[in-house]
């Protein structure tokens, strides 16, 4: 098709240039070239030479001109642009109104079917694959190698439409399966046999094109579908779903098989019945309406569990049973049925009661009815004379003994309940029942088995009943409930067919989920029954919660991130900014008070140059709130330091200024000179020599005197001993002085937050992973300062942790590197200050060496 496209493009434009003329022209004095429809126009008599006249072979033949101006590209003509655009757009309409197959066919006959894997065309010639859920189709091998390198437990899935198959196509196959390794035939699409396709998708009718790829068409066969009352027969076609309906009346029984379905013809079961019955209980005083069912037209009476009250056979009196079915039965004091006085003994005479109203007659013979107490084998008897009503209650004693043995003592017969052989003693049964659950608790207990009577009641496998069995051992077994309903997966493609047992797990499907994700991500799972989905782990380029940056590597379902940054989100009191990581929701986590800043107060105090550090708060800072900074004070020659607050730091100056001014005023009350700027406190700033000179620091200022006096250079004048560094140490602070220096530096402030610790024994600090002399150094210079050291995990991370203890630890007089500057004579002296001991001093030095 190709070809012939290009032939019918040569043709058409030799056509053209024939009706124009010829391409090429002689000029005259220019000697230039010229193209119809192109960029000049020659002279009209030189268009006209030649014989031939109008654009001749000949004329053709003379132009030769030479001109030093490149050709320009020849263009199409208008007329073939427009016809190529109309013959495009034709082809678009036609391959949009076609099927999936059609649209198919019409590549593989082009060769532009692209395979998705290796991103190439489809050749006639190569094997093929054609997924039978999309109808894709790719190259064999590139579909082997996309299975082998994605399958999982479930299998593989399909790289156009993620429909998963259990095995790897490893043979080629026409589109119908017939075939293996089909020929290429130029009559027949390429990849067929070319022989019917008779695949049965969607119904039992083959189909009866030839093998194709893509979807089968519609089956077209023609069926006889009957309407929902089956009355009426219509002919249609296979592939047609619709329901069939004429214009008559159901009447299908119902399910009360009397009466009929009053809807108009319709698909389906019909409706339970919605006719009423009414029903009258057996004494006639209640009716009550119940729906029409098979059930309720058999049983039409009912009990209404009141009392009877028909009138007897005599007309006198009323029955006495509850609400019955059947006659009520004759008078009890019917003459006929009452022939003796109530003890029996004497016989009434015929013709003394002649109806059921009259007197029964007594005797005055002692009752004698066997009452229910006594021993089994000698029964009470009644002992009053012969009555009408129940016998009165017996004043004697019986001999009881319960069933279980554990009860045999003489009991009123008033007091007794129940016959003396069937008395029951208060003793619950400890035993454990049959199902080793449940303590038997019977009272008077005589069970041998003492089987268990409550209902089991566990959850069954199903998770939705209950068992119904008595209380047993063991487990219980599977539900025996069953459903005549289809179950289906969530998309509907997997079913399973009726009866179902209850507690069925959905049907497994291997489609993709269907259901609606809030991204608009591929779906990479599968068709699930549980309720939320899996979350999309695809990978999307996200802002942190403060929008500081930006990453691509968030997964979709986490939304946002947190980048460790200060959140520097401004505060509701406008003058700090949050200081917590960067996070989502509110900077404020007070919910009471969401509006009160937490943060210090960084304004300058107007009785120190410190922070005020209170709690945010409007206007100036409260000046009667102690500033608890930290402040270094010496003493006046500077060997004793501590840390002391700023606020007791100023009590103390403000008490040796007092100080002073008092002993001024005393020498000004003597006529001395008083410098006014001490007083007022005006002529220098504060000074934090506010400590008292000890004996040590008496030992310095003598040790600096004395060097000065003996001009003794580099003094040592601490008194404290040197420490006695191993040769080991000093031999490697001359090689690496760098991590001698980093190792006391560490040490140093350990054992200073040991000391500083108050609620806490020890400090510790972990070393960074180092070889074994590096180790070796860190150990001996632990011992140094007093400090345990421990070395953890194995080569080649092998580490040491250093802990100090706040009583056990010290800092040495001299570290390493300063011992090693003494020996080799690089040793620095501070000049002993005179204004220590009362002296003027106008200046000071420092002799080095």
């Amino acid at each position: 098709r190709q070809q012939r496209n290009h032939q019918q493009q040569q043709q058409h434009q030799q056509q053209q240039q024939q009706s124009n003329g010829g391409g090429r022209w002689k000029g005259n004095a220019g000697g230039g070239r010229f193209r119809n429809g192109g960029g000049g126009r020659g002279p009209k008599n030189e268009r006209e030479q030649g014989p031939m006249g109008n654009g001749g072979e000949e004329n053709q033949r003379q132009v030769e001109p030479v001109s030093s101006a490149p050709e320009r590209k020849e263009r199409r003509p208008n007329g073939y642009q427009r016809q190529r655009a109309r013959q495009e757009k034709l082809e678009a309409n036609i391959i949009s109104k076609c099927s999936q197959r059609e649209k198919l066919i019409r590549e593989l006959d082009s060769c532009r079917v692209e395979c998705l894997v290796c991103c190439e065309l489809v050749r006639p010639t190569q094997s093929v694959w054609s997924c039978l859920n999309c109808y894709h189709i790719l190259h064999l091998n590139c579909t082997t190698k996309w299975a082998n390198s994605s399958r999982s437990d479930d299998g593989w899935r399909c790289p156009a439409c993620q429909n998963v198959s259990k095995e790897i196509p490893r043979d080629y196959y026409c589109f119908c399966g017939k075939q293996k390794n089909p020929q290429y035939n130029r009559s027949d699409v390429a990849h067929s046999c070319g022989e019917l396709c008779g695949r049965e998708d969607l119904c039992e009718h083959p189909c009866t094109l030839l093998c194709h790829p893509g979807p089968c068409p519609p089956c077209q066969a023609m069926v006889q579908r009957s309407c929902g009352c089956g009355r009426t027969k219509k002919p249609l076609q296979c592939s047609q779903k619709d329901d069939i309906a004429c214009e008559a009346i159901c009447a299908k029984p119902l399910n009360c098989e009397i009466h009929t379905c009053q809807q108009k013809c319709h698909v389906g079961d019909c409706a339970e019945c919605g006719e009423t019955l009414e029903h009258e209980c057996h004494c006639g005083k209640q009716k009550k309406q119940v729906t029409c069912t098979v059930s309720n037209l058999d049983n039409t009476r009912f009990s209404c569990e009141a009392v009877c009250d028909a009138q007897l056979s005599c007309n006198k009196h009323a029955c006495t049973k509850v609400c019955h079915a059947g006659p009520c039965g004759e008078c009890v004091l019917s003459p006929s049925l009452v022939t003796s006085c109530p003890c029996g003994k004497q016989a009434i005479v015929k013709g003394e009661r002649e109806s059921c109203l009259d007197p029964i007659p007594i005797c005055k013979a002692v009752c004698g009815k066997q009452l229910p107490c006594g021993s089994p084998g000698a029964r009470h008897v009644c002992s009053a004379k012969c009555h009408l009503d129940e016998c009165p209650p017996c004043n004697k004693t019986t001999m009881v003994k319960c069933r279980c043995g554990h009860m045999d003592q003489q009991i009123k017969c008033k007091q007794l309940q129940t016959r003396a052989d069937d008395a029951r003693c208060k003793k619950r049964c400890t035993r454990m029942r049959s199902c080793a659950k449940h303590k038997c608790n019977q009272e008077c207990c005589i069970d041998y088995d003492h089987i268990c009577t409550k209902t089991c009641s566990q959850a069954l496998t199903c998770g939705r009943h209950r068992c119904d069995k008595p209380c047993h051992r063991g487990s219980c077994s599977t539900c025996h409930r069953v459903s005549f309903d289809e179950l289906t997966c969530e998309c509907g493609a997997a079913v399973i067919f009726p009866p179902v047992p209850c507690g069925t797990s959905k049907p497994p499907c291997n489609k993709p989920c269907s259901r609606q994700h809030p991204c608009s991500h591929p779906v990479l799972h599968n068709c699930h029954a549980e309720p939320n989905c899996p979350p999309c782990v695809v990978l999307t380029t996200q802002h942190c919660y403060g929008k500081h940056e930006q990453r691509k590597t968030i997964p979709c379902y986490q939304g946002s991130f947190s980048c460790g940054l200060a959140c520097a989100k401004p505060l509701p009191c406008g003058r700090h900014t949050c200081i917590k990581p960067c996070h989502e929701n509110g900077c404020q986590s007070n919910a009471a008070e969401p509006e009160v800043c937490r943060q210090s107060c960084t304004k300058t105090r107007t009785t120190c140059a410190h922070q005020c550090k209170a709690p945010c708060h409007e206007g100036d800072c409260p000046p009667d709130l102690p500033c608890r900074e930290m402040v270094e004070v010496t003493c006046e020659c500077g060997n004793r330091k501590q840390m002391r607050t700023c606020h007791d730091f100023s009590n103390e100056y403000r008490r040796i200024t007092s100080a002073q001014l008092a002993s001024s005023m005393q020498e000004m009350q003597r006529g001395g000179s008083v410098e006014l700027s001490d007083i007022l406190g005006t002529g220098k700033p504060k000074s934090n020599k506010t400590l008292e000179c000890n004996d040590e620091c008496r030992t310095l200022e003598r040790n600096r005197r004395l060097a000065i006096g003996l001009q003794i250079r580099n003094p040592d004048l601490s008194s404290k001993l040197q420490p006695n560094y191993s040769e080991f140490l000093r031999t490697y602070a001359k090689k690496d002085p760098a991590l001698i220096k980093m190792i006391h530096d560490r040490l140093s402030e350990l054992v200073k937050l040991a000391k500083e610790s108050k609620h806490q024994k020890s400090r510790s600090f972990s070393f960074p992973v180092m070889n074994r002399e590096k180790r070796h150094v860190v150990h001996d210079m632990c011992s140094m300062f007093g400090i345990d050291s421990v070395a953890y995990d194995a080569e080649p991370n092998r580490n040491v942790v250093a802990t100090a203890d706040r009583f056990k630890s010290w800092l040495p007089s001299m570290s390493l590197l300063e011992v090693i500057q003494r020996e080799n004579g690089q040793r620095r002296v501070i000049v002993p200050n005179l204004n220590a001991w009362g002296r003027t001093a106008n200046s000071s030095s420092s002799v080095a060496k």
